[in-house]
């Protein structure tokens, strides 16, 4: 049976506020549900794009976004960039209006960009002064309404597909309970037995409501004996319902909404939910470690991931540095850890280091000035008596928060082991590489014509196996070192720059030069990937 899912975008598509709109990327998406709308206009590009990254603790998983990007409509740039945002927030995609008037056309640039994401753009009807915001904006939100006004029998199973339906580090309790508020409107607070806040999503998300306090003015007498109290805020009602981990502790899921108060039949079913996720997600869900921390970092726990900095005192705030370690298997895993805390004690006085799963995860804060971060890493890399256990390793600077560490973290995992396509030598890799690593990855899936395009900058040597392969080793592997490069081909360094000088004048490009060489380097990260 399929179970209903809310209102879709192929529903809201059948609105008349939407007849002669077109989606133009993302169609995959057709069957996501919709939650809210959220209109992005502001006066200037800059900041548009600080407006959009500034949101860092949310994933806004059922949201669609209106705009006619006015502020960027000539920068194909920002355009991209704000895509990128959105799509990292979650989004499930763009309501594009006055196409042909605000902007002039989407580029293929931009369509190719949103369609290597799998993000939604639904143009409005091109050309047409007479569109209105509030029109889609009061369609859809009464939609979502009379859809959210009752509680079926589906309601359970449908709140769970929605998550498992999220990437995978994002399925989370967190989320869960993001999800559950956004559909009924309320706050939802997980604390442990000693009535510490867990978790806490409040509705809406600045609510000033000071829910530590409610609950322990309120929590006493409803966690003990059972019975309910006169609510001291009249305009406030609490619920609650007790959840069991598997060890058999107890967590408490405080349900507080303001005007209005859900039937009992609602909160055993929100309670329903929310047990579930702690059984596949929640394992220790109240433990105070440092695994714990990491693991909220990387699950975007946001209120837990602060309450546990506070337990530990752990100040988050410093993390500027990341490493992932990933490992071949786990059996050296302990040795690795170990080895990694007494190199790293010499150089950071903040060092977390954690694994998840084959991945050891190392944030770093508050370097000792006098070294240089990278050739810490480098040195690391080269040094390191476990080597061969380790299958890769990512050095990310200027993580400016944790939403810089979960998105690489994210990115380092959506490359996954393309890495070694791409690179048949290294195993040290920087952040910056596995962007255009991403890039690669994305472009290869594009189809013929994209690739195409991108390969004619090698074109001239393709049909030459021996200079095609001296390019890439040069380039990905040697990282444009010749004597590395001849150390990696068995051939002298004067053969290999002579190979060089004439790949150069075939291509058109100076490849020992930085600033010319970028789409040749893509180039045969693609070219690599196509053939592997």
């Amino acid at each position: 049976m399929v179970i209903p899912m809310g209102v879709t975008v192929k529903d809201i598509l059948q609105l008349p506020s939407f007849q002669g709109a077109k989606v133009l990327t993302g169609k995959s998406n057709l069957s996501r549900t919709v939650s809210s709308l959220s209109v992005l206009e502001v006066s200037n590009a800059d900041f548009s794009s600080q407006i959009v990254n500034s949101v860092q603790e949310e994933w806004y998983a059922e949201e669609l976004v209106i705009s006619s990007l006015f502020s960027i409509k000539d920068s194909v740039e920002k355009q991209c960039e704000t895509i990128r945002y959105l799509h990292g927030l979650g989004e499930v995609g763009l309501i594009l209006y006055y196409v042909g008037i605000v902007i002039r056309e989407l580029t293929e640039e931009v369509l190719e960009f949103a369609e290597s994401l799998n993000f939604m753009i639904i143009c409005m009807p091109e050309n047409d002064y007479t569109l209105r915001y509030n029109e889609v904006i009061y369609e859809v939100m009464e939609a979502i309404v009379l859809n959210n006004q009752t509680i079926n029998d589906n309601f359970v199973n449908e709140s769970l597909e929605k998550v498992t339906l999220l990437p995978e580090h994002s399925q989370s309790v967190e989320m869960t309970l993001k999800l559950l508020s956004d559909r009924l409107k309320a706050s939802l607070i997980l604390t442990n037995k000693n009535l510490q806040i867990v978790n806490q999503v409040m509705w809406p998300r600045n609510s000033p409501l000071e829910v530590s306090q409610m609950i322990r003015d309120y929590a006493p007498q409803l966690v003990n004996s059972g019975s309910r109290t006169e609510d001291r805020a009249p305009a406030c009602f609490i619920e609650h319902r007790g959840i069991y981990q598997k060890n058999g502790e107890v967590l408490y899921l405080f349900l507080i909404k303001e005007q209005s108060k859900l039937p009992a039949k609602t909160m055993d079913k929100i309670s329903e939910v929310v047990q579930v996720a702690i059984n596949l997600w929640g394992d220790k869900h109240n433990e105070v470690s440092e695994y714990a921390l990491v693991k909220a970092i990387i699950n975007d726990e946001s209120e837990k991931m602060r309450r546990l900095a506070q337990l530990l005192h752990i100040d988050v705030s410093a993390i500027q540095m990341m490493w992932l370690v990933y490992l071949q298997d786990l059996s050296m895993e302990k040795h690795v850890r170990e080895e990694l805390e007494e190199y790293l004690s010499k150089y950071y006085k903040t060092a977390v280091i954690q694994t998840i799963d084959h991945c050891i995860i190392v944030l770093l804060g508050n370097c000792s000035y006098k070294y240089n971060e990278y050739e810490i890493a480098a040195e690391y890399a080269e040094t390191t008596s476990f080597l061969a256990s380790i299958s890769e390793m990512v050095y990310a600077p200027r993580m400016r928060n944790t939403l810089d560490v979960r998105r690489m973290y994210q990115l380092v995992n959506q490359v996954g082991k393309k890495v070694h396509l791409i690179y048949n030598h290294r195993k040290l890799f920087t952040a910056a590489e596995i962007r255009s690593m991403k890039r690669a990855i994305d472009l290869s899936i594009q189809g013929e014509e994209v690739i195409e395009e991108w390969m004619s900058a090698i074109a001239p040597v393709l049909n030459d196996a021996e200079s095609v392969r001296t390019l890439a080793t040069f380039l990905l592997d040697a990282k444009g070192n010749l004597d590395e490069c001849a150390r990696l081909l068995f051939i002298h360094k004067n053969t290999v720059k002579y190979r060089i000088k004439k790949i150069s004048e075939l291509v058109g490009y100076d490849i020992t030069v930085n600033s010319e060489f970028y789409e040749v380097y893509l180039a045969c990260m693609i070219y690599r990937l196509i053939n592997s």
